[in-house]
């Protein structure tokens, strides 16, 4: 796997990131999540070794052990030999890594956001929201098109406040959820239902391009 000298890994710490268990011989969970609207399938390789292969657009591989410790992250397009990202990084012993891929295929951007895996409330759901829309609105997202969950959320927002990447506790659904342009009524697209089950813990993530397709997609996370 060929490094580029180039690249954006953005690293969003929170749960068990501040734990600072990173010595060499542990190993760590990730996950790969594809939100590159023209992409085709990439693949996922730590320290040269393919780790996730063939995650298409819209899709999520499911957590695989990797080696712990400082690790070289490489995500390349499936078939390539040349890293589309590439990044050293810590993953803390027995964490949990979700890599999310976002923007098109020809200025790909990545993002580590260590997963919290504290579970929600008694009788109560996690969510938790990401605006991966590169140069789209700022949303409100609204639950059975009145509620709203989430506010005022830009584009990659949480690798600025990184407490957005935080679950909020919500009553279970099944419910619909939309995003509208914030303040506004102007819906974006909408989700029919989410069936969000009690005890679950789910990430919410607005992807595509803006003048293209826009959606809502769900992805739960335990």
């Amino acid at each position: 796997m060929k490094k580029i000298s180039v690249f954006f890994f953005a690293i969003i710490a929170i749960g068990l990131w501040s734990c600072n268990k990173s010595s060499s011989g542990t190993t760590a969970n990730v996950r790969l999540v594809n939100l590159s609207p023209n992409s085709t399938t990439f693949d996922l390789y730590i320290n040269n070794s393919l780790l996730i292969g063939g995650v298409g657009y819209g899709a999520n591989s499911s957590y695989i052990k990797a080696t712990g410790g400082n690790v070289n992250v490489a995500i390349a397009p499936t078939g390539s030999t040349k890293a589309s990202i590439s990044g050293d990084i810590t993953l803390n012993a027995d964490s949990y890594n979700s890599v999310f891929l976002f923007d098109s295929v020809a200025k790909v951007q990545g993002t580590v956001i260590v997963d919290d895996r504290t579970a929600p409330p008694s009788g109560k759901v996690n969510i938790r929201f990401f605006n991966f829309v590169s140069g789209g609105n700022t949303v409100d997202i609204l639950r059975a098109g009145t509620t709203k969950l989430f506010s005022s959320r830009s584009f990659n927002d949480q690798n600025t406040f990184t407490n957005l990447t935080a679950y909020t506790a919500f009553d279970p659904g099944p419910f619909s959820v939309s995003a509208v342009i914030a303040g506004t009524t102007v819906v974006i697209t909408s989700l029919p239902s989410i069936d969000a089950t009690a005890g679950k813990s789910y990430t919410l993530v607005l992807k595509g391009f803006p003048g293209g397709t826009i959606s809502l997609t769900p992805i739960a996370d335990n």
